[in-house]
């Protein structure tokens, strides 16, 4: 173990990043599991039947899939903030005060959730829950920009190459939120599914993944050939 990971504070770059991707993980493992408090079980209210059960259930499919769906943005913003800080070397006080920042919005997305489950009819809360997603991919964004203009903070393998995908699959992050704003204006729950796009620059196979391994990937390249 180096040195600078012992003593963070001894590295005139900044600090270790550790103590902050410690903090993220448990604030969005709390909020993830927050939003379950949405899915209302039935209190003082006694079924006759396994169908009046189900039907009851099925009433609240609204909430279940706002649950899920939830759950997995969250994921996702998890998995990109996890990306991001794969190219931290360092951190100082501006950079962790813009992870607080995303992290104060993280912790917001159970109550846009559920303000969207229980009155998605309206736009106020359509708009709320696309505000907060937008909010979350601007401040990726901001600390993509500030990685860039302080390259001391940053991982040598955090090339051209790397940030322009990560601006590429933050415009989606960005026109996914605008877009199910748009629907909702009629089909709110067309609206709503829309989200799950953000899945596609998670699952999807992505330049950026091949750019952790650019060894690995001439490799197998220049197996190929022979």
């Amino acid at each position: 173990m180096s040195e600078d990971r012992e003593n963070p504070v001894l590295d005139r770059r900044g600090l270790g990043k550790y103590r902050i991707e410690a903090l993220a993980d448990g604030i969005f493992a709390v909020a993830m599991t927050l939003l379950v408090l949405d899915i209302k079980s039935p209190v003082n209210r006694e079924f006759e039947t396994a169908a009046d059960l189900v039907n009851y259930l099925v009433a609240l499919e609204h909430s279940f899939a706002m649950y899920a769906i939830s759950f997995f943005v969250l994921a996702i913003f998890w998995i990109a903030h996890h990306l991001l800080f794969h190219f931290v070397r360092h951190v100082d006080r501006r950079l962790l005060w813009l992870n607080i920042a995303f992290l104060l919005l993280v912790t917001f997305v159970p109550f846009s959730t559920d303000l969207l489950g229980d009155h998605g009819h309206l736009m106020l809360p359509v708009l709320v829950y696309g505000a907060n997603l937008l909010a979350l991919g601007s401040l990726l964004a901001i600390q993509v920009r500030y990685l860039v203009a302080r390259r001391e903070l940053a991982a040598a393998d955090l090339t051209e190459a790397v940030v322009a995908q990560m601006w590429r699959d933050l415009k989606l992050y960005a026109a996914v939120p605008l877009a199910s704003m748009v629907v909702s204006l009629v089909s709110p729950r067309t609206g709503m599914y829309m989200y799950l796009l953000l899945v596609i620059p998670t699952f999807a196979p992505s330049r950026l993944d091949r750019l952790f391994h650019p060894g690995a990937v001439r490799v197998d390249s220049s197996s190929e050939e022979t």
